[in-house]
């Protein structure tokens, strides 16, 4: 879309909707006050997707970028969630319904995909077992015809997006699509017009190559989680037959170029440690790969730094790594507050590349030090 007076035109009419809709909501609220009900009811506030009206060229949803898949995420109850207190890690809509069981004491009832946000709210979250904080949504863009057949073939565009922190993927599920892998950095580039995979990832950084693979590292843990009995990313069936399984075509894709050693993280960040019995606790994972041919001997995992005392560093601290694999390492912080907010610590891998890797622990004391974000928003699904 070209045309800036319809865009403009848009605009209007959509910016008169969101009015209105306020206006109907604060009626409702207003409701609420006047029945008495106000503390005991949960109120949500959100969108099943935003609209990119203009944005690169496009207007609607159907998209990963920013425009389209932020939406609003404003959730009130008194006495229990603090007024005002923004979340600023990537959330999304698949957790609403985990998280209104957690606050009306059903709980226990929850069989869904999705995880009670209340972790965040409580700033109870030590990210344990694994990553938990990052997002994927997934997008089909075939369409029935209505005789049995589909309008496209599966990975004409992107149907996949992780986002992790400022960091966000969008890869087709098809191994073999022509289409372009995309990665941008929201935090400086919030309109997304850098591509930091270049032209199919050829002339992309070695930094920006081990971010992705963090990425799609991530996405793959998060497909082999939701997988389940039926087999729901690993049978092409669920895939109306195409490909061999969202599983194994996302392992299989790779169109950055190939390195003898990557790292997830040059500088990692450490989020917001959750307050466990007298102790401080955050658990972050950094993974360490190869996708070039041969054998990566990873010598020693080591900290160094004044405060490497509050660290513990477990999972894969030295050995060797398969040509397309990859090994995590599970750091571990404990301690107090003040601890953490002043932290000297960092990483460093010794391996037959060349070079030791030092990589510097970041602490996120203050949330905003690790997420560039200046609303409380959520990711559609």
């Amino acid at each position: 879309i070209q045309d800036v007076d319809s865009v403009k035109e848009w605009m209007v009419s959509y910016y008169a909707l969101v009015e209105e809709v306020d206006h109907h909501v604060g009626q409702l609220l207003d409701k609420l006050d006047e029945a008495g009900q106000t503390k005991n009811t949960l109120v949500i506030f959100t969108s099943d997707h935003g609209e990119s009206l203009g944005s690169h060229g496009r207007r609607g949803k159907g998209t990963f970028y920013e425009e389209s898949i932020r939406i609003p995420l404003m959730i009130r109850l008194p006495d229990k969630i603090p007024q005002g207190k923004a979340i600023d890690t990537p959330t999304a809509s698949i957790d609403v319904f985990s998280t209104i069981l957690d606050y009306t004491g059903n709980k226990i009832n929850d069989r869904s995909d999705g995880m009670s946000l209340r972790r965040f709210i409580d700033d109870n979250n030590s990210n344990n077992a694994y990553d938990n904080e990052f997002v994927v949504s997934e997008m089909d863009n075939r369409n029935p015809t209505g005789d049995g057949r589909l309008t496209d073939k599966l990975g004409s565009k992107p149907n996949f997006m992780v986002v992790k922190n400022n960091w966000k993927l969008m890869i087709p599920k098809s191994a073999s699509s022509n289409k372009r892998d995309q990665m941008y950095n929201i935090a400086i580039d919030p309109f997304e017009m850098n591509n930091l995979l270049g032209h199919n990832g050829a002339s992309a950084s070695k930094e920006n190559v081990g971010k992705a693979e963090h990425l799609k590292v991530l996405l793959h843990e998060w497909l082999e989680r939701m997988n389940g009995n039926k087999g729901l990313y690993s049978n092409p069936v669920f895939n109306a037959g195409e490909g061999h399984g969202d599983i194994a075509e996302v392992e299989s894709r790779r169109t950055w170029r190939r390195l003898p050693i990557w790292v997830s993280d040059m500088i990692l960040p450490m989020g917001k440690p959750a307050h466990v019995g007298s102790l401080y606790v955050r658990n972050e994972y950094l993974y360490i790969g190869r996708t070039t041919h041969g054998n990566l001997s990873v010598n020693s995992i080591v900290l160094e730094g004044t405060d490497s005392h509050l660290i513990k560093l477990s999972g894969f601290l030295a050995g060797s790594i398969k040509t397309e694999t990859h090994k995590r390492v599970i750091v571990t912080f404990q301690g107090s507050h003040d601890d953490f907010a002043t932290l000297d610590a960092r990483i460093r891998v010794s391996h037959s590349e060349g070079k030791d890797i030092i990589i510097e622990l970041h602490t996120c004391h203050n949330s905003r030090s690790c997420h560039d974000e200046d609303d409380p928003v959520g990711v559609s699904l």
